[in-house]
């Protein structure tokens, strides 16, 4: 196994134990993290591990799966499938770690149309749900 390969099962086990705070460790303090909703890429370690989080509560945990892996390098694409509320999501991550295992780019990609507006309205409500609580 390569180490993107383990730095990839970091990142599985993390979303298996719901517990947030294992992206303070995976994230890189100058990571990147592009959203479907946001019209331009959200800078630093803390800004980004907010949106991942707002995910988190917006999609459906329970019925969250990735169905392909690729990995090329220090790069992984991985296609998921969740729901919002009764609408089917299909999704692709695109992440890119550096040689210490931190997450330095992660770009989001969703659909379809009617997923982007459903994850639009409810991560606005995470964001400021999470931000009142922080």
């Amino acid at each position: 196994m390569n180490s993107t390969h383990a730095y990839l099962e970091k990142w599985h086990q993390g979303l298996k134990s719901q517990d947030q705070n294992f992206l303070d460790d995976i994230l890189d303090d100058e990571c990147i993290f592009t959203s479907p909703i946001v019209f331009k890429p959200i800078e630093g370690k803390e800004m980004s591990k907010l949106y991942l989080m707002g995910a988190g509560q917006t999609f459906d945990m329970e019925r969250f799966d990735y169905v392909r892996e690729l990995v090329d390098g220090l790069d992984c694409v991985l296609e998921f499938e969740t729901y919002i509320g009764d609408i089917s999501v299909n999704g692709v991550d695109i992440i890119r770690w550096n040689e210490n295992g931190k997450i330095v780019d992660f770009k989001v990609m969703i659909r379809p149309l009617q997923a982007i507006h459903a994850l639009q309205t409810k991560m606005s409500e995470a964001l400021i749900a999470l931000k009142q609580n922080s």
